[in-house]
C-alpha cells in the first residue's frame, strides 16, 4: 500500500513551492528561447504565404496578358439598337457599315379549320408531321382521335421534329395550330395522312396538292444589306458576314440603313496593362513591408536581409529591364509604351504615352507581352517557377514548417526533461524533509532524558 506523504511537515519548509521555483529556473531560459524561435518562424512563414499570395496575382494577370487575342480586342457599335446589334471578336478588322435589315426570320405557323370543340373527334389512322429532313409517323386511334387528343400526341412524341401544337378555342371554334420550333425558310412543316377513316385528311398540308391547312405565317430568313449586298441567315443572328462580327437583327430599318462600326478596344487593352501594373506594384509593396527596417522603433521585418526574397525580386527586377527581341515595331521595352519604373521600384502608367502607343500600332503593342520572349511571357515563366510545387518559396516554405515541428518537439523534449527534474527533486526534498523530522524527533527525546537527571540543569536556565 503507498504510504501518502506531506511535503515539509518534518522541516516546516514549502518544498512544493521551492521545487516549482527551481524547475521554472531551470526551463524558462529554454521556454523563452524556443518561444522566440517559434514566433519568427511563424512570422517567416507567414511572410512567405504573402508573398506567395501576391505573387500568384501577378502571375495570373499575366497568364492572361500571354493571349495576343486579349490586345487585339476590337469594339463593334450599332449605330441603332433598335434595328440591330452587334459584337466583335479578334478576327474582326477596324472598318465601318451600313446595314439595312429587310426581313426578320420567321417560323411557319399552320392553321386547322374550325371544329365544334377540343373534344370533337377528327379521325383514325397515321399521321405524319415533317419539319426539314426529319419525320415522325403518329398512330391515331380510338384513344387519341380527338383534336386535343392529336394535339396531345404530336407534343408528347419523342421523335417530334420540332412542332408545336397548340388549339385556340375561338368564338367560331376550335383550332388546331402547328408551330415550327425553327425559323428559318428551310424549316417548313408537311402533314400528311394514311389509313383510318379518312378524318385526318382535315389536317393535312403539302402544297401544291394538299392544303387543308392553312399558312397563317410563313417561313421566312432573315435578310440584312451590307453596303447593299444581301445577306440571309436561318435565324436572326448573322455570324461572320461581316469578318469577326456578329450582327443580331431586331427588325427591319424600313428601307433605310444605320452604321456599324469597328474599331481598336482601347480601353481592353488599357485594363489589361492597368491590372498588370497594379499587380507588380503590390508585389513590390509586399517585398517591402517583409524586408523593411524601422529605425524609430528599432524593429526588423520578418524577411530582412532573406537572401531568397532578396533573389525573387531581383530576377523580376531585371526580366522587367531586358528588351523584347523576337518583334521588328517601335516598341522593345516597357517605357516605350509609357509604363515607367519609378525610384522606390514600382511601375507608373503614362497615359498620354500609352495613347500614343495604341494609336501608332495597335497590334504591335500586344506583341510586347504576349510574343514568344514578351514581357508576359518571361514574367508568367520566371512567377510560375517560384510557385511550384518544388519551387524556392515552397522549399523555404517546408523548410519553415519543419522548424517550426522540431521546435515543437523540443518543447516537449523540454516538458519531459522538467517533469523529471520537478520528481526528482521532490524525492530528494521530501527525503530530506523525512531526515529532519527524525533529527528532530531525537532532539526531543534527548532533551526530555537529560531533564529527568538529577542535578542536570538546562543550558540557559537559571536552576
Amino acid at each position: 500500500m503507498p504510504s501518502i506523504i506531506s511535503s515539509g511537515i518534518g522541516s516546516g519548509l514549502d518544498i512544493a513551492g521551492i521545487v516549482q521555483q527551481l524547475v521554472a529556473a531551470e526551463g524558462q531560459p529554454v521556454a523563452t528561447r524556443l518561444g522566440l524561435q517559434e514566433a519568427r518562424a511563424q512570422s517567416k512563414l507567414s511572410a512567405f504565404g504573402s508573398i506567395k499570395s501576391a505573387l500568384a496575382d501577378l502571375r495570373d494577370k499575366l497568364d492572361v496578358m500571354k493571349d495576343l487575342n486579349k490586345f487585339l480586342a476590337r469594339k463593334a457599335v450599332s449605330g441603332n439598337e433598335d434595328y440591330f446589334t452587334v459584337t466583335a471578336d479578334s478576327d474582326a478588322v477596324p472598318s465601318s457599315f451600313g446595314i439595312e435589315v429587310v426581313q426578320l426570320a420567321q417560323a411557319q405557323k399552320l392553321t386547322s379549320g374550325a371544329f365544334a370543340d377540343s373534344d370533337t373527334i377528327v379521325g383514325t389512322g397515321t399521321l405524319t408531321i415533317q419539319m426539314g429532313a426529319d419525320a415522325v409517323a403518329l398512330e391515331i386511334n380510338a384513344e387519341n382521335n380527338t383534336l386535343a387528343g392529336i394535339r396531345d400526341t404530336i407534343n408528347a412524341s419523342l421523335d417530334n421534329p420540332g412542332v408545336a401544337a397548340t388549339i385556340v378555342n375561338a368564338e367560331s371554334g376550335s383550332y388546331l395550330i402547328l408551330t415550327s420550333a425553327s425559323t428559318g425558310a428551310a424549316n417548313t412543316i408537311k402533314v400528311t395522312q394514311s389509313g383510318g377513316d379518312g378524318g385526318l385528311a382535315t389536317l393535312e398540308y403539302d402544297p401544291p396538292t394538299s392544303t387543308a391547312l392553312t399558312e397563317s405565317i410563313a417561313a421566312q430568313d432573315g435578310l440584312i444589306r451590307i453596303d447593299g449586298f444581301d445577306v440571309f441567315s436561318e435565324n436572326n443572328t448573322f455570324a461572320g458576314a461581316v469578318q469577326g462580327v456578329t450582327i443580331t437583327a431586331l427588325q427591319d430599318t424600313g428601307g433605310g440603313s444605320e452604321s456599324l462600326a469597328i474599331t481598336n478596344d482601347e480601353d481592353a487593352v488599357r485594363d489589361l496593362v492597368a491590372n498588370f501594373v497594379t499587380s507588380y506594384n503590390a508585389l513590390v509593396e509586399t517585398f517591402d513591408n517583409l524586408t523593411d527596417y524601422d529605425a524609430d522603433a528599432d524593429a526588423a521585418a520578418p524577411l530582412l536581409g532573406d537572401a531568397t526574397v532578396r533573389g525573387i525580386r531581383d530576377q523580376i527586377r531585371r526580366e522587367l529591364s531586358v528588351a523584347v527581341s523576337d518583334i521588328s515595331g517601335p516598341f522593345s521595352a516597357l517605357n516605350d509604351i509609357g509604363i515607367d519604373v519609378q525610384l522606390d521600384g514600382k511601375l507608373a502608367i503614362n497615359d498620354e504615352d500609352l495613347s500614343a502607343a495604341l494609336a501608332d500600332d495597335f497590334v504591335q503593342l500586344g506583341q510586347l507581352f504576349a510574343n514568344s520572349d514578351g514581357f508576359a511571357v518571361r514574367l508568367h515563366g520566371l512567377a510560375d517557377s517560384f510557385l511550384e510545387s518544388d519551387g524556392i518559396i515552397e522549399a523555404r516554405t517546408k523548410g519553415l514548417t519543419d522548424r517550426i515541428e522540431s521546435i515543437g518537439e523540443d518543447g516537449q523534449a523540454l516538458n519531459q526533461r522538467l517533469a523529471a527534474l520537478e520528481t526528482r527533486l521532490l524525492r530528494q526534498f521530501n527525503a530530506l524533509d523525512s531526515l529532519l523530522a527524525t533529527l528532530s524527533s531525537t532532539s526531543n527525546f534527548l532533551s526530555q532524558q537529560l531533564n529527568n537527571l538529577p542535578g542536570f540543569v538546562t543550558p540557559g536556565s537559571n536552576g
